[in-house]
Formats: structure tokens, C-alpha cells, sequence
């Protein structure tokens, strides 16, 4: 059939074409109704003809526009366009058949028997559409209220119609033919209002049908209250209701279609709380009360009961409470529904055969389905693989965990079968499928990681094994080194001993004769020479005293790495101390060099008077030797409880490379220095272990104005 409307129909139909069309049409019909002459048989041949070119208009439009509707709505629309041809052929047996026949029942009977056939092919093209709901509860619930309010409009449809012509006499049956048009228009306009508001047909198609069939209502009224009357007249304005009507439910196919075409009309379906729905929910518990409140009225004003209209809301009202119970049932289940559709993993109910019978949208989802209702009817091993018939039916006892793969893509589940007992004790199979791709991959990791791990194992072992090997080796070997280096030490030890005794009997031996010659020194210096005499005597004299100093040095060395170097702190003046360093230089021109700023009101320290006279006269020798134009200052203050002491040149200064070897013994700053500036290398060094061993430390400091700064704290006297 689509092919054929093609045909006809090269180009295809918009909505805006025929919409204006349509307006077009309905202009003209009236214009010619206003033109024509009343009562002339041209207007009622200009009315028989538009009202089957509407009629014949909106059928073509049904059956071109179904193949390009959505798949949910060819079906019904395919039912109403069938509709549509019936409501033609009955329309063309009445306003031509007829008058070429002339009798009422060869004519009449046939043509209203296909309106009926029309109406009753319309109903069940609404009932065609998809439902929102597929429990049986609520399918029921609904099918009930739609009976109930068909009841309500018959009931006041006969009350209000055709009571009025029975208490007149007998009513024909071409009068109670007539009656019945407006009476099934009403019942249609309510079950479509049902349908809508439930969302089992779409809005906007339920808006163009109840425009259409409105204007047929309005119609149909007013033929039949002119035809009671006996004032209707062929070719009025009457028929405009009929025409617009067509016209309208061909607009409706049109725009059915347009919303799969061009995606602009969509069709929106309510989702969660709809006014609408709940509208619907209460609507037949409405028209049962304007149904009784109709009847009650009725009784008061014209003083008569009508048993028919008392027996029957009698009857709609238990059909109500019958409703209440239902809709009770139907709202529990709805809880369960919305916990069975919204668990997150695929969920299914299925026969011991493993057909499927209930399915949740995440068991659908999973093999491509939107509506779970097309999973019912599937068979589980269509969906699954890997399953034994045998063990699913043997779910009905016990509860199951099976593995299986999805078909479609070898996912991996893990089905879990549990027996359930459905009315008639019919035993079914309740299944949740978990989802294993995340778990496996997970597993393939963990393995994978394990074989690396494994693999690393023994490659450590290995490892520690090869490991092994050559720790016995070196150890072996560090063992003969061991013993080796031990009898080395033992000589070194011995050569060290035999070097240290060595130095201190050199040094204990050259410090007699030195003592000796220094003493006949004084006795010659105290007699009278000459000029050049006293300067020779003066110079040995300086010679014997920094010989005698060196050795000293040498055996405190000795001593202090020995342990025998015993320190005996007394309290002592320190400007004395001082004084008599300096004039350990009195001979020499070097004293004038040498400054005290030493106050006599600093208290008594507690040092060894041989160490810190020591320490005084290393500081003051370097500082002479290493800045020989320059002033050397020893400066003493007090700082809380100790007293800071500083030795001071102002000469060139120590360079940053060799500060770290400053306290080292035999380091001296450049070696060329030994031709011009005498000395060993162990002046700080000594001074240092000797200030450690009275509890200080001695500091250097370079000087932001040039020169060298080393500077020691003692304590007071205790």
C-alpha cells in the first residue's frame, strides 16, 4: 500500500500545505453555502459532496502517511484509517444510495451499522497504541475505568435523550438510531481523554482526534435536536462540524508523521508525577458523582426515580470500590516494580524451560532491547551461552550460580538462580546476572602481576644464591685481609710506640741542654759588650727560646696523644697573664707591635696557667709571623658569665680555601712560607686540643675590615 500511495503521490505531502489547503476547502464551502439559495437542492448536493471529499481526504492521508510513522503508531493509525473508509462508506450509502434506492431499511441500517463498526474500529485503534504500564493491574485498572466512564455517558445519555422521547409514547427505532450518534461521540471523546491523560496515546495526536470528534459531537447534536424538532434542513451549516472533522483527524496523520521525520515534533511522554495521569486516576470517580448528582437532581425536580438511572449508579459505584481495590493493588505493586526496574544489575523471571517472562530494563539494555516487554517471550539460552538446560531447571529446588557469556559480545556473568512459587504454587526461576568483565580483568591483572612477581622471585633467588657465593668469597677474602691488616696495625702500633718515645726522649733530652744554654745566655747578657756582641747574643738567645718553645710543643703533642697531659686549673688574672706573655718579646722590636686592651676590672678565670699562657703565645707568634707590619691586638671582655677573648691582626688575612685546615696539625698556609716564616704547623692545632681541654673551643672569624680574628671564651672563677 505504500508503494501504491507513492505512485499516486509522487511528491510528498507537508502538513503546511494541507493544513492551508484544508482552510482553503472549508472557505469555499462556506462561501458556496452562502452564495446558494436555501432549501435548493444544489446546497444539499454541495454539502453530501464536501462531506465525502473531507471523509475521502482523510483517509488517503492516513494510509499515505502510515509507512512513514513510527513503528508504535502504524498499526493503530492503519486501524483508524480502516475506520475512516467506514465512516466514507457509510456516508456515501446515505446521500447517494439512498436516493437512487429510496428505501429507509435497505440503506439506512447497512450505513449506521458501518458508523457503529467505525466507532467500535476507532476504540480498538486507541486501545493499539503502546501503553506506558505493562502490569496486568494497571492494564486492567484502566480497561475498568474506561468502562466506567462509557457507563456514565450511556447512562446519561439515555436519561437525557431518550427517557424524554419514551415518556412521549413508543420511540422508533430510526429516532433511537439517531440519538445513540451523539451519545457514542461522547463515549469516544471520554475513553480518548482516558487514553491521553493515561499517555497511552500521544498528546498531540490525542489533541487533533478530540478537535475532530468535538466538531463531530457538536454536529451530531445539533442534527439530532433540529431532527426531534422537525426543523432540519439538507445543505446548512450543520454539516460543517462532519467536514472539519475529517479534515482534522487527516491533519493528525500528517503531523504523526512529520514526527518521525523531521524529529521536531517529538512526542514527549510523562515521566514521574504527571497531572494528567492523575487527572485520569479521578476522572471516572467524577462522572460517577455528576451521574448520581444528575439522577438526585432529576428526582427532585420532576418528582420520578429512574429505576434505570438508580439501578446503574448502584452499579458504577461498586464497579468504583471494585476500582479502589485495585488501584490499591496496583500502587503496591508499582513500588515493587520501581525497586525491580531500577536495580542496577539485569534482573529476570523466567519458566523452569528458561523462558523468559519478566525482565527489569538493565536485562534488556544489555542485549539491545528498550522496552523490557520485548524480552518476554525470549529464551534465556537466546541470551546467555554456556548454561545446561539441566541446571537451570534444577533452579526450581535449589538456588543456582551458573557462569555464562552474554551472546552478543561473550561478556562474562554470573547468573544467580533462585526458586520462586507463583499463583497455582507454579514454581518459577527468579535470576540476577552480575556483571564479571571489571572482576576479570581485575583477575587477569592480579595474575598477571603474580607470574611477573613469580618470575622476579627467582630471579632473586638467583640472585641471593650468586649472592651468597660471593659474600663467602669476599668474606674469605676480607678475613685474610682482616688478619693481615691486624699484624700490620700491631707493627704499626709497635713503630708508633717505639716513634713516640722516640720524640719524647729527643724532645726530654734537648730540653736540659737548651734550659742550660738559655740560662748562660742571661749570665753573658747581664755583662757589658759591645754593640755587635749584644746584638749576637740577643739573636742566639731568640734561636734558643723558639728551639725551646718547639720542643715544648713537641712533648705537649706527645703528652696530649699519650693521655698524659694533665691540666691544674687555678683562678688567674688574665691582664696579668697577658702582660706576661707579651714581654716574652721584650728583647725583640716586635713587643711594640703587641697592644693590650685587657681592663684590670675583669674577674679571676679558671684555667690551666701553663695551657693558656700556651695558647696566648701561638696566637701571638702567628699573628706577628703571618702580619709582620701590622698592629696584633688581645682584646678580653666580659659576655654574661664568661669572658670572650680576642687576638687580632690586621694583616692579609687566611684565604677561604684553607680555613677548613686551620686546626690541623702540620698545615701551614703556603709552603713557600718556610723559607721566610719559621715554623711547624702545630700552633693552632696545640692551642685547640689545649682550650678543649679546659672546656672551650678556639674560633676563627675573618674580619669585615681585613686581618684574622680567632677568638675563645674562658670561665670565672668558681
Amino acid at each position: 500500500m505504500g508503494n501504491l500511495f507513492a505512485r499516486l503521490f509522487p511528491q510528498p505531502i507537508q502538513r503546511k500545505g494541507i493544513l492551508i489547503e484544508s482552510l482553503v476547502f472549508i472557505f469555499i464551502y462556506l462561501l458556496i453555502l452562502a452564495v446558494l439559495p436555501a432549501g435548493t437542492p444544489d446546497r444539499t448536493l454541495v454539502e453530501n459532496l464536501a462531506i465525502l471529499t473531507a471523509s475521502a481526504t482523510a483517509a488517503l492521508l492516513i494510509f499515505f502517511s502510515v509507512p512513514g510513522m513510527p513503528s508504535t503508531a502504524k498499526r493503530p493509525w492503519f486501524i483508524l484509517g480502516c475506520a475512516q473508509l467506514a465512516w466514507l462508506t457509510s456516508e456515501f450509502l446515505t446521500d447517494y444510495v439512498q436516493s437512487l434506492i429510496g428505501g429507509w431499511t435497505l440503506v439506512t441500517i447497512p450505513a449506521n451499522i458501518l458508523n457503529y463498526i467505525a466507532c467500535c474500529l476507532a476504540v480498538y485503534a486507541l486501545l493499539q497504541f503502546p501503553f506506558r504500564s505493562h502490569h496486568a493491574p494497571t492494564r486492567f485498572r484502566f480497561i475498568l475505568d474506561a468502562i466506567i466512564s462509557s457507563g456514565v455517558v450511556v447512562v446519561l445519555g439515555f436519561l437525557i435523550f431518550v427517557r424524554p422521547l419514551s415518556n412521549t409514547g413508543p420511540v422508533l427505532l430510526e429516532t433511537l438510531i439517531i440519538v445513540s450518534y451523539p451519545i457514542v461521540d461522547c463515549i469516544l471523546l471520554v475513553l480518548l481523554a482516558n487514553f491521553a491523560l493515561a499517555n497511552w496515546v500521544p498528546r498531540r495526536t490525542a489533541m487533533f482526534l478530540g478537535a475532530a470528534w468535538v466538531a463531530v459531537l457538536l454536529s451530531d447534536y445539533i442534527h439530532v435536536s433540529l431532527v426531534l424538532i422537525g426543523n432540519y434542513h439538507t445543505g446548512s451549516f450543520v454539516s460543517l462540524g462532519w467536514i472539519f472533522g475529517s479534515l482534522l483527524i487527516g491533519l493528525a496523520a500528517v503531523f504523526e508523521k512529520d514526527v518521525q521525520s523531521d524529529g521536531s515534533l517529538t512526542v514527549k511522554q510523562a515521566a514521574g508525577f504527571d497531572v494528567g495521569v492523575q487527572f485520569q486516576k479521578v476522572l471516572p470517580i467524577a462522572l460517577v458523582l455528576v451521574l448520581i448528582w444528575y439522577v438526585i437532581t432529576d428526582w427532585q425536580l420532576s418528582g420520578q426515580m429512574s429505576p434505570f438511572g438508580l439501578w446503574m449508579s448502584a452499579l458504577l459505584g461498586v464497579m468504583l470500590i471494585v476500582r479502589l481495590g485495585i488501584r490499591a493493588g496496583e500502587a503496591e505493586l508499582n513500588q515493587y516494580w520501581q525497586l525491580f526496574k531500577n536495580l542496577g544489575d539485569p534482573s529476570f523471571i523466567c519458566d523452569p524451560a528458561g523462558k523468559l517472562l519478566l525482565g527489569n530494563p538493565a536485562c534488556g539494555a544489555i542485549i539491545g532491547i528498550d522496552e523490557p516487554s520485548d524480552l518476554i517471550g525470549r529464551s534465556l539460552f537466546e541470551v546467555f551461552e554456556g548454561l545446561s538446560p539441566t541446571d537451570v531447571g534444577q533452579s526450581v529446588k535449589q538456588e543456582k550460580t551458573l557462569n555464562a557469556a552474554l551472546k552478543k559480545d561473550g561478556t562474562p556473568y554470573l547468573l544467580s538462580l533462585s526458586p520462586i512459587v507463583a499463583e497455582n504454587s507454579r514454581m518459577l526461576i527468579a535470576g540476577v546476572a552480575h556483571d564479571l568483565s571489571e572482576q576479570k580483568i581485575q583477575r587477569d591483572a592480579i595474575q598477571h602481576a603474580y607470574n611477573e612477581l613469580q618470575a622476579v622471585y627467582k630471579k632473586l633467588e638467583d640472585l641471593n644464591t650468586q649472592l651468597e657465593q660471593k659474600v663467602e668469597e669476599r668474606t674469605s677474602t676480607l678475613q685474610h685481609a682482616y688478619l693481615q691488616l691486624e699484624e700490620q696495625n700491631k707493627v704499626l702500633q709497635g713503630m708508633d710506640q717505639i716513634k713516640t718515645d722516640f720524640v719524647s726522649l729527643v724532645s726530654h733530652e734537648l730540653r736540659a741542654p737548651l734550659t742550660n744554654l738559655g740560662g748562660g745566655l742571661e749570665l753573658l747578657l747581664s755583662r757589658q759588650h759591645d754593640a755587635n756582641e749584644q746584638k749576637t747574643l740577643l739573636l742566639i738567645q731568640a734561636e734558643i727560646q723558639r728551639l725551646t718553645r718547639f720542643v715544648e710543643n713537641i712533648l705537649n703533642v706527645s703528652a696530649m696523644e699519650a693521655g698524659r697531659f694533665v691540666l691544674r686549673p687555678l683562678k688567674l688574672s688574665l691582664p696579668m697573664i697577658v702582660s706576661e706573655v707579651r714581654n716574652g718579646w721584650r728583647n725583640l722590636p716586635e713587643i711594640n707591635r703587641i697592644q693590650l686592651d685587657v681592663g684590670d676590672e675583669l674577674p679571676l678565670v679558671f684555667a690551666d696557667e701553663v695551657a693558656l699562657r700556651s695558647v696566648f703565645g701561638h696566637l701571638v707568634d702567628n699573628a706577628l709571623k703571618y702580619a709582620p707590619q701590622s698592629i696584633v691586638r688581645i682584646y678580653a671582655q666580659l659576655e654574661d658569665d664568661r669572658i670572650r677573648v680576642e687576638v687580632r691582626d690586621f694583616g692579609p688575612g687566611i684565604p677561604a680555601d684553607k680555613r677548613n685546615l686551620l686546626f690541623e696539625r702540620f698545615q701551614r698556609l703556603e709552603a713557600k712560607d718556610s723559607q721566610a716564616v719559621y715554623g711547624y704547623g702545630l700552633g693552632l692545632y696545640l692551642s685547640q686540643r689545649l682550650l678543649r681541654a679546659m672546656n672551650s673551643e678556639l674560633h676563627f672569624e675573618p674580619p669585615g675590615d681585613g686581618g684574622a680574628r680567632f677568638y675563645f671564651y674562658l670561665r670565672q672563677e668558681e
